[in-house]
């Protein structure tokens, strides 16, 4: 084969990877929790550049929950470290994103010492 085929063929190749086979990275961001919804469980935070979003989490590990039960309200308004992944679930003729809590820390409020 010339050069020209191989690269021919590597490149149509890429055009076959589905986006399931993806490699998902496991991300981490500073949240306040704002509570269930009905997608799953809703996190505050804000952008590099400062902004507020909202960050929807479908599901979370059973461990978690055992430790942090957040389908009980005690924990709305509370600051945490939420480390997740997102994949991509092809459907017949769609696709949707699943977002799945792999770490949760919540964090303690600086506490001020008096002399």
């Amino acid at each position: 084969m010339t050069t020209r085929i191989k690269l021919l063929l590597i490149l149509l190749n890429s055009f076959f990877i589905s986006p399931s086979q993806e490699i998902n990275q496991i991300r981490q961001l500073e949240g306040i929790y704002q509570g269930q919804v009905e997608d799953g469980y809703s996190f505050c935070y804000k952008t590099a550049s400062g902004f507020e979003k909202t960050l929807v989490i479908n599901e979370i590990l059973s461990v978690i929950l055992e430790k942090y039960p957040l389908h009980i309200n005690t924990y709305v308004g509370e600051n945490f470290i939420i480390s997740f992944t997102k994949d991509t679930i092809i459907e017949e003729k769609r696709s949707r994103e699943i977002s799945t809590i792999l770490r949760l820390q919540k964090l303690v409020p600086r506490r001020h010492f008096q002399e």
